[in-house]
């Protein structure tokens, strides 16, 4: 009988040594480093242990699939591919539902030392899961693929952060947010492992590390979002590199395939930190979502305005009446026509406003520090995911009235 999914005598105890080793060093990460009280230390420790581990199983006996080298050279870019999609995807829910600061340093000694720990971590995982997988599987198996997943997955998930969950709703809403997509995200890992080795899995895994731990700011999610997408992406990207490579394989005597452009790769990636930026409020226009009715007919519930920053004195007087400008009350973005200017001398400059559909002006005047913008276009209806995701008792604070 052909054992098509296990081990083979040379690779099989090389492959439980590594397992084991791999539990090891979780274990120390989550026990016996918690207790030291000198993070420099701890930091070096961990970056030895995983180079360490990285050069040991680089030197193993290469496994290899029976995958054909052809399609091989292109897995690369469809990692890449499937990490700048669920990178961008992430991208989009913060720009719907708002971006919160990072909680990790991003001081130029922060960004070294995170790059250091996580890229060894991380180098050192995929190194392994190559190994692992292609020691196990000769062919597509997901009765490997799967447990491989789940140990990586595994291996990712804070001992201490387990142990106190407390109540079945934080259980799920810990395993919703947590580890159904960090299982999801390992199976497309374990699967680019497989067909092209470490190299794709590490630069998939790597793309959406990258963003976590580089980006200062990072879309601010409720866990049921951040639950929806965690999973659906990396699925749905690896429904399409399985489809691509299924349908390449099929294909006898193809002739020499076109090498991928990376033009749109690029076009992508750039557009996706522009949106970024754009709705972080780098650039001098911003977008923003309407939640209510008081610019009808104008301007609708779930439209997007465009809003220019007032940044000057001199934008705050180029105001006119009849302009529609953005301001800040408490808590709360306003979006209102100007009515009336009033200049007072000691006071200076205070703006009457009013919505077109509200049947009197705001109670209260506005003053130029509460001046967020004016409103300089309107884009129907884009806004709507962001009022359908949002829970009703979130939209005051977030978007605009």
């Amino acid at each position: 009988m052909k054992h098509e999914f296990l081990p083979s005598r040379t690779s099989g105890p090389k492959c439980l040594l590594l397992i084991g080793t791999l539990i090891i060093i979780y274990l120390m990460e989550n026990i016996f480093f918690i207790n030291i009280s000198a993070p420099v230390f701890v930091n070096v420790l961990k970056i030895v242990l995983w180079s360490v581990l990285a050069l040991v199983v680089l030197r193993f006996p290469a496994v290899r699939s029976n995958i054909p080298l052809r399609y091989k050279s292109s897995v690369r870019w469809w990692a890449i591919n499937a990490g700048a999609i669920q990178v961008m995807v992430f991208f989009m829910a913060g720009l719907l539902l708002g971006f919160g600061e990072s909680p990790y340093d991003h001081t130029l000694r922060g960004i070294l030392i995170n790059i250091l720990v996580v890229g060894t971590k991380l180098t050192g995982i995929e190194i392994s899961r190559n190994y692992i997988v292609n020691s196990m599987a000769k062919d597509e198996k997901y009765i490997v693929f799967i447990p491989v997943a789940l140990f990586m997955t595994l291996l990712d998930i804070s001992y201490f952060a387990i142990t106190n969950l407390k109540g079945i709703e934080k259980i799920i809403i810990y395993a919703a947010e947590n580890i159904a997509p960090g299982f999801c995200q390992n199976i497309l890992a374990t699967y680019l492992a497989f067909t092209g080795g470490w190299i794709p899995s590490l630069i998939y895994m790597g793309i959406i590390q990258a963003f976590h731990w580089l980006s200062p700011i990072l879309p601010n999610l409720k866990w049921i979002t951040a639950a929806f997408i965690g999973i659906l992406t990396p699925a749905f990207s690896l429904v399409v590199i399985q489809g691509i490579y299924s349908k390449q394989a099929k294909v006898a005597k193809r002739p020499r395939r076109e090498k991928e452009n990376p033009i749109g790769l690029i076009l992508t990636c750039i557009c996706s930190i522009g949106l970024v930026w754009f709705s972080v409020g780098v650039f001098p226009v911003y977008p923003s979502v309407i939640a209510t009715g008081s610019m009808e007919p104008e301007i609708k519930p779930g439209d997007m305005i465009l809003v220019k920053k007032i940044r000057t004195e001199d934008d705050v007087h180029l105001l006119k009446e009849g302009d529609i400008i953005q301001f800040k009350r408490g808590d709360i973005l306003i979006s209102h026509r100007i009515t009336e200017i009033i200049e007072d001398k000691e006071q200076g400059l205070k703006f009457i406003t009013k919505g077109d559909n509200n049947s009197s002006a705001d109670w209260e005047p506005v003053t130029p520090e509460n001046l967020k913008g004016k409103v300089i276009g309107v884009v129907p209806k884009i806004g709507w995911p962001a009022l359908i995701i949002r829970q009703k008792n979130d939209i005051p604070d977030q978007i605009n009235n």
